[in-house]
Formats: C-alpha cells, structure tokens, sequence
C-alpha cells in the first residue's frame, strides 16, 4: 500500500484549534478565579478603614476590632455553635438509626424508608422551614390545635431545640447516607461471626456494626455542623421574635436592617466563618481518609444477612412513618393549605376560607412574576453552564497529566463547606472592584448566577467522578495510540461514556439552583429577584399567604424535575445505575 493510499484509508486525526496545554491551564485558571476569587476582595473589604464603593481608604484592623467589641457577635456565635452542635447530635443519631435499620435489619417497607428518608433533603429548604412555621410555628395550625383541643404542649419552634430539631430534620438524610454507604461496602462477617458465638443483636450492633460506622459518622457530623453554621433562613424566620441571632442572621442584619450599615464589620465576621468552614472541610477530608482505612471490606459481595426484629419490625416501621408524617409530609400539606385560605385556623374549617387571592398576587405582582421567571432562566442557563464547565475541569482533574491537576477536586468541593451568604458578599465585593464587566453582573441576574452555579457545582463534581472512575483508562491509551490528542479522546470516548452522570448532574443542578437563596440576598436587586430571596423578604414582611403559593412552585418544579429525571435517566440518591 503506497502512503497515499494509506493516508486516504487511515487519515490522521486533525488537531484541535486550541493546544490541549492551553485548555487545561484555562480550565484550571478558571475554576480557582470563579472559586478562590471572590474571597480576596472579601479579606480586602476587612482590611479597610471604609467600603470598597468609597474613594481613598487605608488599611486597618478596626473592622476586626469592632467586631470583636461587639457582645452582640459573641452572643451569636454562642447561639450558632450550640445549634449547630445540637442539630448535629440529633441528625447523625436519627440518621444512623435509620441507616442500620435500613440496611442491616428487616424493618418493614425498609427499601421504601429507603428513599422516603431523602425528601427532607431534596425538597427546597426554605419552603420546608416555612411549612413546619406554617404548621407547628407560634400560632401554627396544629400547635393552636394541641394547645385549644387536646391542652397538651408541643415543642417551641422558634427555641434553639426547636430550631435544631427543625435543622436536624433537613439534614438527617446526609448521615443516613453516610452511614448506609459505610454499611454497604462493610463486609458482614464479622457481625455473623459475633453472632456465630452467640452474641445477642444488640450486642452485635453496640460492639460490632456501630464501631465500624464511627468514621462515617464523625464524617457526617462534621458536614452537617459545617451547614448548620451556616443556615440562614431559620434564624430569620424563627429567631428574629424571640432576639435570637445567630452570626448568619447577625451579618444579615448588620447589612441590610442597620440604620448605619458596616460593611467591614460584615466583611470581618465573613471572614471569621470562612476560617471556620474551611477548618471544618480539612477535618472532613481527614475523616475520609479514616473511613478508607477503617471500613471493613470483604473480597466478594455477598449476602447480607438482616438482624432479625422480631416483634419490633412493624412498631419500629410505625414510628418511622410517623416522623417523615410530622416532619416532612405535615408542613408541605400546611404549607399548600395555607396557600388556598384567608387564614388557617383550627377554630374555622379550611374549606369556608377558600381564597385564590394567594395565587393572583404570583400572577399580578410584579415582583413574584419576575422572581419565577428570574429562577427559572438562571436554573436552565445555569445548570448546562455549569454541567459542562464541570464536565471539562473533572477531565482535567482526573484524565489528563496537566501539573496542578490534584489540585481540582479540593478547591471544585470548597464552595459546598462555604456558607452561601459569604459567597454572596464575596462576589458582592468581587463586582465591584471588576469595572464593567463587574457593573453589568451586579445589574443583571447573570450575577446571581454566577453565584448559585460556584456554589452548586460541587453537586456535579460528586456526581460525575465516580462514573468516570469506573471508566477504564486504557480508552484514552488506545485513543491516543491511535493519534488523537487529549481533546479529540475525551470529546470522542470519554464523554459519550460519560453523558449519563452528564445528565444526573443537570437534572440535580437545576433543582439546587432554582431552590437557592442565601448567595442573592447580597445580590439582588429590583428586577433581578429569585424565588427563594423574594420568599425570605416578603415572609418577613408578614406576606405569608403570597409566600406559600410561591413555596410551593418551588416545590412543584422540584418534584416534576427530580420525577423526570428519576424516570428517563434513572438516577438514584443511594444507588442505581447512576447514583448521586
């Protein structure tokens, strides 16, 4: 065959317009400037004797000095720690009960709990808080009910117990995720030989099944103490009538309802919970590394065999058909309740205060009309944005031998263990040191959407490793022998293989970002309102019939979205084919 001939049959690959070395260091320079960025000028800010916006300035450490002058502050870190700590008590211990019942017993309906467990978490956060106000609030329906009817007390919601149970109800699905993992790579043996030697169960689970889970569970408990630090809406929504603050709700409010607003003192105690929340992540990465070490695996995967409940497997399914009632199903029936009536009341029946009033505002008003509309460009826009751009740097991060590629996976998992209001303020602060560019971003949603996308891409990141782990690297070897550079094997090999993790990853970003709040509440301005800001401040305002209806558009969109992608690209949180 002459070499025409050959080169006619077997063309080479062309190459790519831009050098592989030229897109991995762009991606890489990208992720850390859309990361790492926004915090410099948030330290900057801290370090100033004035605001950013005013001319002059020198720097100072009195932005710290006030801030740590300020008994108010003390206060709230007293109030933020010992919630954080009790939502972390009660959701890890719920969460792993129900993940060895689940898992490693044969409670009734146990596969149903299962996934029943997961709709605190999948569910938007902020309509959650307000159906369980709605519902069991002061002046709640069935809390006036238990009180007027039955003379019986419920828990204070707007308490800090009552605020961690509200936490800890949204969070728990994180530990008995956590703890249901661990227990599905464990090996059982050891459990079936205590058995073997007569231990009782609950002695197995005491001195064999909860050992194991104790990395998993301290890994647990160190993310959702992270989140609860950094929770926003039930210290607004809750605290505020009874002068709880927590350090959230402190910057919150030191920014926007102060009558001389401080934005270095702001910017100071932003810092203060960023120090914080990347101690707690390098905790968490250490705690990963004990669960590796420490989770006993077998060399085949066998069966399991169940702790056998005997009289309490239907008992034990009864309370926890109760709890997801009380605390999951209850406040989203309240909430779509409050929506259809003047007032609920237990002293009048629903049905004679039927109104539509609620649901003319979302279509009258215009700032619920642009705040759906706002969500919904930013979801979309935002989700394939931020699905491809996550998509490219996880081949950077893992199929390419670019220098600082180690570096990806921590800093693309950073914004997750970042509070959403110190993003906010950093990209506050980060538009307006950028000029035009900055302007045009803080004037218009694409801003906001900015913020949501780096705050949710950790979410795409989980998703898309672990499918592309599973995918062998002797593809690209075999692509590259064959000529083709590192662009041309991962768009033409890895990729394809790659598209249903590519989709889970879509369907779970435009959930998260349609359902996020705390990084607009800095950001948002007339005209470019989103669901979740506009429900915080119009709840505030005592709108709480309008709010409803909006909450539970946010909770529809969810529920079809998430049904959607359930049914066509069969993703699973625990499990299935493309697990997220």
């Amino acid at each position: 065959m002459s070499a025409a001939t050959y080169e006619r049959t077997f063309p080479r690959p062309r190459r790519s317009l831009v050098p592989a070395w030229a897109l991995q260091w762009w991606t890489w320079l990208l992720v850390v400037a859309l990361i790492v960025g926004p915090y410099i000028p948030l330290v900057y800010a801290s370090l100033r004797d004035r605001p950013l916006y005013e001319a002059g300035g020198v720097f100072t450490l009195d932005p710290y000095r006030q801030l740590f002058g300020d008994s108010v502050f003390w206060h709230a870190w007293l109030n933020t720690l010992g919630f954080a700590a009790l939502s972390t008590v009660l959701a890890v211990a719920g969460g792993a009960v129900v993940a060895i019942l689940c898992s490693r017993a044969d409670l009734a309906g146990r596969k149903l709990f299962s996934r029943l467990i997961l709709l605190p978490i999948l569910l938007p956060s902020l309509g959650m808080v307000l159906g369980w106000i709605v519902v069991w609030g002061p002046g709640g329906y069935l809390t006036s009910m238990f009180s007027d009817r039955l003379h019986a007390p419920t828990l204070a919601i707007d308490t800090i117990p009552g605020m961690a149970l509200v936490e800890a109800s949204r969070l728990l699905p994180i530990a008995f995720l956590t703890c249901q993992a661990a227990l599905t790579r464990a090996d059982s043996s050891l459990e079936d030989a205590a058995r073997s030697a007569g231990a009782r169960p609950l002695r197995v689970l005491g001195s064999v099944t909860i050992p194991m889970l104790r990395p998993a569970i301290l890994n647990a408990a160190t993310l959702i103490f992270t989140l609860s630090i950094a929770a926003l809406g039930i210290p607004l929504l809750l605290g505020t009538s009874n002068n709880i603050v927590f350090v959230s709700s402190y910057l919150y409010n030191t920014w926007t309802s102060a009558s001389a607003p401080d934005p270095g003192s702001v910017s100071a105690g932003a810092v203060m919970m960023l120090a914080a929340a990347t101690a707690l992540l390098l905790l968490r990465n250490r705690l990963l590394g004990a669960e590796a070490r420490f989770v006993s695996v077998g060399g085949k995967s066998g069966r399991q065999a169940l702790l056998r409940l005997r009289g309490w497997r239907w008992p034990l399914a009864a309370v926890l058909a109760l709890y997801l009632v009380f605390t999951t199903l209850v406040p989203i029936l309240g909430l779509a309740l409050m929506s259809f009536v003047v007032v609920l009341t237990p002293l009048v029946a629903p049905w004679e205060l039927l109104t539509s009033a609620h649901w003319n505002v979302l279509l009258d008003d215009p700032t619920f009309r642009s705040s759906i509309e706002n969500s919904a460009v930013i979801a979309v826009v935002g989700a394939v944005a931020t699905t491809a751009f996550v998509a490219l740097a996880t081949l950077v991060a893992h199929r390419s031998r670019f220098p600082l590629r180690k570096t990806l996976p921590f800093v693309m998992l950073y914004p997750r263990a970042t509070p959403g209001i110190i993003i906010g303020i950093g990209f506050f602060w980060a538009y307006l040191l950028t000029g035009a560019l900055g302007d045009f971003l803080r004037d218009s949603i694409w801003g906001i959407m900015v913020a949501f996308c780096v705050r949710n891409l950790p979410l795409a990141y989980i998703v898309m490793y672990p499918t592309l782990a599973r995918i062998g690297e002797e593809l690209d070897r075999a692509g590259r022998a064959a000529g083709a550079g590192w662009w041309r094997t991962c768009r033409t090999i890895v990729l394809p293989l790659l598209k249903p993790a590519i989709f889970a990853s879509f369907i779970l970003l435009f959930v998260e970002i349609i359902n996020d709040y705390d990084p607009a509440v800095f950001l948002v301005r007339p005209g470019t309102e989103v669901m979740g800001a506009t429900m915080l401040s119009q709840f505030i305002q005592g709108m709480v019939g309008p709010v409803s209806a909006l909450a539970m558009v946010q909770v529809a969109i969810t529920v079809v979205v998430l049904a959607i992608g359930a049914k066509v690209f069969r993703i699973g949180a625990t499990g299935g084919e493309h697990g997220a």
